[in-house]
């Protein structure tokens, strides 16, 4: 179980978006909401490595503006899966990787290769040292 910013428990072993949060899909999705600060919106990517990054986050017609956490996320995940996207994600950005919650950008269940690549994205973009827990 990973703890998110508001204390909600999202379940490590989850596989679908469905079974992220424990209880009634609608207690799942009000808690997003309440996470992401907007309607989430989920889109799943192949890696290319056989695993899967699974990202939630503010639904596309958020017109938030778009933070450094975001662009690195965005980043990430065009390093990862090849796939550019057509705009940046907006968050706070829940990641999924390899089938396992990640938590609010806690990155302890990405797979080695993932939380590599996470990491020196974020020192290359001179991502200050505490980036994983400031969100």
């Amino acid at each position: 179980m990973t703890t998110t910013r508001s204390g909600v428990r999202i379940d490590a072993d989850s596989t679908t978006m469905n079974t992220a949060v424990p209880g009634p899909w609608a207690l799942k999705r009000a808690v997003l909401h309440d996470e992401l600060g907007g309607e989430p919106h989920f889109v799943r990517y192949a890696a290319a490595d056989g695993t899967a990054l699974r990202v939630i986050c503010r639904a596309a017609t958020d017109t938030g503006t778009a933070l450094p956490a975001n662009e690195l996320a965005t980043a990430f995940v065009r390093r990862a899966t090849g796939q550019v996207l057509a705009r940046p994600l907006r968050g706070p950005v829940v990641v999924l990787g390899a089938g396992r919650v990640g938590g609010l950008w806690r990155s302890g269940d990405l797979t080695d290769f993932h939380r590599a690549l996470l990491y020196s994205l974020a020192r290359e973009r001179g991502c200050p040292g505490d980036w994983e827990v400031a969100l």
